[in-house]
């Protein structure tokens, strides 16, 4: 016994520290990454594996990486207004680049920490693509991956690897871009994020939260699943994929890819461009977007309610059951209820439980025929206003319409059009809000009505509307 002392108390009291420092702390969980920069709202979760907000000097010291980040010329920390939050990482898209040649890649492989492979991990992180940005054909974002994380064509055979990273496509459409036994041809197959039929896309100039759920399918099943939420919103669900034959591959990689392609220059972009990346996050159950943090959007997007604000001065023209400024009525085809109460239509209470949402306008346009609400008052000067903001309650993914100004019962200006697609992607039975330019509008001078209206045949779900103002 003498000669296994020194065995026992080397080794074995390695083992036993380290498998009590990292899961069996019933306080918080020790985890990889930025140590004390974690956020706030993670601090007392004992279930954080990964976390970093590129803190550390220099960031890449603590990814456990494989290798990586190539090129590292373009990938840079930055802070202030751009930032997330202390510092973001900003990646550049030299012009003309694709494929490997442009953004930035590195490989985080668990044994390096060290951390033990996983069956089921959700990972989580933010993205912004900078104002202007232009999708192109579309290009790769960070994700998940198993074994030898097949990519590049390398289509997996059950034994080798997969992976499961994020793409966005032409316009900023958001998919899954998924490598697994099963795939149609030799590249990715692609999920669409479009969860409720509602398609996602990403917007130019505005931070958002992708969060993805990982869980490797029984050897000889097809019961794999991938979740995946957009800003805490599920956007994506799969449960019947085969990514491995053998219990041997594992979740044990993480991919932090981001370029343009595709594999020829016709995916390349046309100039210089640039996305930012924070708060990068692993753990063992659902994560969500930052606890209390109110990320200013920017103008002509599609906002949650949530993250409304009234930082802006403004003139309230509509909001149910508060004494009206502006009269409210309705004129030819369609359904209207001008004191409609929104049904609560999910579970978690974010439908009619909202600050609004009790006396709203239910709007339900006929096909192919005139229909509108109007709001009518006092005249006003365009030139003092820099917006119309309304809320937005669609019950389907095909909610337009348009909006119009009038004085004196003529038009002024040109009509704007809102339509779902890459500008607004509703998150149906949900309050969206849509902000206008008024400049857009081109009006001349004063109005005294606005009018909300479509003659589409698309716009065939009702949609409920409250909360308008004239944004100073």
């Amino acid at each position: 016994m003498q000669n296994l002392r020194p065995f026992f108390s080397r080794k074995m009291a390695v083992y036993f520290l380290a498998a009590f420092f990292f899961f069996g702390s019933k306080r918080v969980s020790a985890y990889f990454g930025d140590q004390g920069a974690l956020e706030l709202g993670l601090k007392t979760r004992t279930d954080i594996i990964f976390f970093s907000g590129f803190e550390s000097d220099p960031w890449t010291s603590n990814w456990g990486l494989a290798w990586g980040p190539e090129p590292p010329s373009q990938g840079t920390l930055i802070t202030g207004k751009d930032a997330f939050e202390r510092h973001s990482l900003r990646v550049k898209y030299p012009k003309g680049t694709f494929s490997s040649g442009g953004g930035l890649q590195s490989l985080t492989d668990f044994s390096k920490f060290p951390l033990r492979p996983q069956q089921s991990l959700y990972f989580r992180y933010y993205v912004r693509f900078e104002p202007g940005f232009d999708f192109v054909k579309g290009g790769k974002l960070p994700g998940l991956a198993g074994g030898k994380g097949n990519t590049g064509g390398h289509k997996p055979n059950g034994t080798d690897g997969w992976s499961a990273r994020v793409m966005w496509r032409a316009d900023g459409k958001i998919v899954q871009y998924v490598y697994h036994p099963d795939q149609p041809g030799e590249y990715g197959e692609d999920f669409d994020w479009n969860y409720g039929g509602c398609p996602r896309f990403f917007v130019p100039g505005k931070w958002y939260c992708l969060e993805t759920f990982v869980h490797l399918n029984s050897p000889g099943k097809k019961d794999g699943i991938i979740r995946s939420w957009l800003d805490g919103d599920k956007a994506l669900e799969i449960t019947n994929l085969r990514f491995r034959d053998n219990n041997s591959l594992q979740i044990d990689k993480l991919y932090f890819e981001t370029f343009f392609g595709g594999g020829d220059p016709s995916w390349g972009t046309p100039k210089d461009q640039y996305a930012e990346f924070d708060n990068f996050v692993m753990a063992t159950n659902y994560i969500g977007p930052v606890v209390g943090k109110t990320v200013i959007q920017s103008e002509g997007d599609v906002v949650p309610a949530s993250v409304m604000t009234r930082a802006r001065k403004s003139i309230l023209v509509f909001r149910g059951g508060w004494e009206k400024n502006w009269s409210v009525s309705h004129w030819s085809d369609g359904i209207y209820d001008l004191d409609a109460k929104v049904p609560n239509r999910d579970s978690n209470g974010s439908g009619g439980e909202s600050s609004f949402g009790n006396h709203s306008v239910l709007i339900q346009f006929p096909d192919g025929k005139w229909g509108g609400v109007q709001f009518g008052g006092n005249a006003l000067l365009a030139k003092e206003f820099k917006l119309i903001r309304m809320a937005i309650f669609p019950t389907g993914c095909d909610v337009e319409y348009r909006v119009r100004f009038e004085l004196n019962g003529a038009q002024v200006g040109v009509e704007r059009a809102v339509t779902p697609g890459p500008r607004h992607g509703w998150k149906v039975n949900r309050w969206d809000q849509v902000e206008l330019s008024l400049m857009d509008f081109q009006i001349p001078d004063s109005f005294d009505r606005i009018v909300i209206n479509s003659n589409s045949s698309k716009a065939v779900s009702p949609f409920y509307l409250d909360d308008v103002h004239l944004e100073k």
